[in-house]
């Protein structure tokens, strides 16, 4: 199993799966790994850049997610791609969340053997969007099952609540001059810079359970010597469940009176399970495990609208996602195989 996990973890990190990008050959490859164990797949597609490729062996088992986009590589890498280290394999995408995706088909192998039925998603946009999951949050392979477990990586702990995201753009406009004569032109990117600083001091630092603001994108300017005439910048927000909509904007903006534009990107609620529940009590007692909240969001919120026995469990830590080297410990990829085995086999007719 360790042998198979390294294999095509090796080989999936080595494709191209930026997401907003081309799906193709990323889908070809996972779905190569779904028939060759008897798996009958199909893709429904989402938006242009994100099919889901799914997959069930009979019906009403347990829904077992994941995705195959990525951020981009960027600088900063002492690793190569697919190279092991010290127990760990590393690459982008290797936490987040190809191996988790691979240790999903392992799984799926042995419950084919053992004759457990299941279902496999796999979505293309979860870094961008979700609109693979909102798509397919309404098949019966969601719907129906006793349980959806999103895979992300948890240190298999079972994650039963996540963060709401809020993703906007602030944009200012001002009037082109010559640098030299800065009184003929209106300087847009000093009338954001009060805006993003009100803004910004929203965010609690560390974010625990509180909620978090950064201003991660910002964009103005043409040329040095041109007063600019835009600028433009994009804030993430994580939010604890007491913040709803309405009291997440007003929290924002109370005391901005600047003059600026308003763009949503993305939002999100925040989104729990009771810890109580007989889908999750039953996974904390096959993987010996406890709880935990993330203040990140996942395609949780996507399926827990259609199906209320949805939480998060999967293997690695997620401190490296997103960063130059990241990487997932192995022990984990092949632990968490027959805990998912056992799930599934546990959940079926529940």
């Amino acid at each position: 199993m360790r042998d198979y996990i390294i294999d095509n973890l090796r080989k999936m990190v080595s494709i191209y799966s930026v997401s907003g990008e081309d799906m193709d050959e990323i889908i070809t490859f996972t779905r190569g790994l779904l028939r060759e164990i008897g798996l009958e797949t199909r893709v429904i597609k989402g938006d242009e850049h994100s099919p889901v490729l799914m997959a069930s062996y009979k019906e009403k088992g347990v829904c077992f997610s994941g995705h195959l986009d990525t951020v981009p590589l960027d600088d900063g890498w002492t690793k190569e791609q697919g190279e092991i280290a010290d127990g760990k394999i590393y690459g982008r995408g290797a936490l987040d969340m190809k191996g988790p995706c691979v240790s999903m088909i392992a799984a799926a192998k042995k419950m084919v053997e053992e004759d457990i039925p299941f279902s496999l998603l796999f979505t293309t946009d979860e870094e961008v969007s979700m609109a693979g999951a909102e798509a397919v949050s309404h098949e019966r392979e969601v719907t129906d099952a006793p349980a959806v477990v999103v895979c992300e990586p948890t240190a298999l702990l079972v994650v039963t609540k996540e963060k709401g995201v809020y993703q906007f753009e602030v944009s200012t406009q001002g009037k082109n001059a010559h640098a030299s004569m800065p009184e003929q032109g209106d300087n847009a990117i000093m009338k954001i810079l009060p805006i993003l600083m009100k803004i910004g001091s929203k965010g609690n630092i560390p974010a625990g359970d509180k909620l978090s603001c950064g201003v991660n994108v910002i964009e103005g300017g043409s040329a040095t010597n041109v007063i600019p005439k835009l600028c433009r910048a994009e804030i993430d927000v994580r939010f604890p469940p007491e913040y709803d909509e309405g009291y997440l904007k007003e929290y924002l903006f109370e005391d901005v009176n600047d003059d600026f534009k308003l763009k949503t990107i993305q939002y999100l609620d925040p989104v729990s399970i009771d810890e109580e529940n007989k889908c999750v009590r039953t996974l904390l007692d096959i993987a010996e495990t406890d709880t935990w909240a993330v203040p990140y969001g996942t395609e949780m919120v996507m399926f827990s609208k259609t199906n209320e026995n949805t939480f998060i469990f999967g293997p690695g830590a997620v401190d490296s996602a997103h960063k130059p080297d990241e990487y997932i410990e192995l022990k984990q990829l092949v632990d968490i195989v027959d805990i998912y085995v056992e799930y599934a086999k546990a959940m079926y007719g529940q």
